[in-house]
């Protein structure tokens, strides 16, 4: 297993760190009797989010204590583009093409628990490549060793990938950009999980404006600048008390 320097993407401000919290217990909500070993991550179009979320989410369930394994499987984006690229460049396509084995795909990371395989080198046969016995059968010797395994898919807008990969997984997720995907993309995608016998557990609205953020969670700066402004203003009553004394 190698080890890849890829802290700085790791860093999250205290909002998503907390969206991240509540969309990790929002799954085992849906997952009681942590059936859910393998989760596959998809958009309708580029630029949604998907790989946003699917780190954030492997990340935080890391740090939470649990093992996780992130996979990259859109194997057509270039590498240049990919948030967590191991040191050797190999990857996902290197192996389904018998050119790596397991061990020399997974690298560790400085946060505990939390590995990842990454998408591997660009092929000219990508599709052939995801729809090879040979992936099914990678999640499930990975899943035996991990808490998790979330596998960030190409977006199914595109091309089919998502469907197949979301076919071999346990559950599956939908990331929407906000004011992005007309509804009927939506839906178009929605039924086309359904035809691969997907099992969706539900999506998440990526890129949401900090005023429609705060008007959904009216309180969510309780503990942000509204708990700062209370800490503050009982210390200056505490002084005051303390200098009445």
């Amino acid at each position: 297993m190698a080890d890849a320097n890829n802290n700085s993407i790791f860093v999250m401000n205290e909002t998503v760190e907390e969206a991240f919290k509540v969309l990790r217990a929002n799954i085992n909500f849906c997952d009681p009797e942590n059936k859910y070993k393998t989760i596959s991550i998809t958009s309708y179009s580029p630029d949604e989010g998907k790989s946003f979320a699917s780190t954030n989410l492997s990340v935080s369930m890391a740090k939470s204590g649990l093992k996780i394994l992130y996979v990259d499987a859109d194997i057509r984006k270039p590498m240049l583009f990919k948030s967590l690229v191991s040191r050797d460049f190999k990857g996902l396509s290197n192996y389904l093409m018998g050119h790596a084995e397991l061990n020399e795909i997974i690298n560790k990371t400085e946060i505990e628990g939390f590995h990842f395989i990454s998408c591997g080198i660009k092929t000219h046969n990508p599709g052939e490549l995801i729809c090879s016995p040979k992936l099914g059968e990678l999640l499930d010797m990975v899943k035996d060793r991990y808490n998790f395994v979330i596998v960030d898919t190409p977006p199914l807008g595109s091309v089919i990938d998502g469907a197949l990969i979301a076919s071999i997984t346990d559950a599956s997720i939908i990331v929407i950009s906000q004011n992005k995907v007309k509804l009927r993309n939506a839906i178009m995608m929605k039924d086309q999980l359904e035809k691969a016998n997907a099992n969706i557990i539900g999506a998440i609205l990526n890129k949401v404006s900090k005023l429609d953020y705060k008007n959904y969670y009216g309180g969510y700066d309780y503990y942000g600048s509204k708990g700062k402004k209370i800490s503050k203003l009982l210390k200056k009553q505490l002084i005051k008390k303390r200098d009445q004394i």
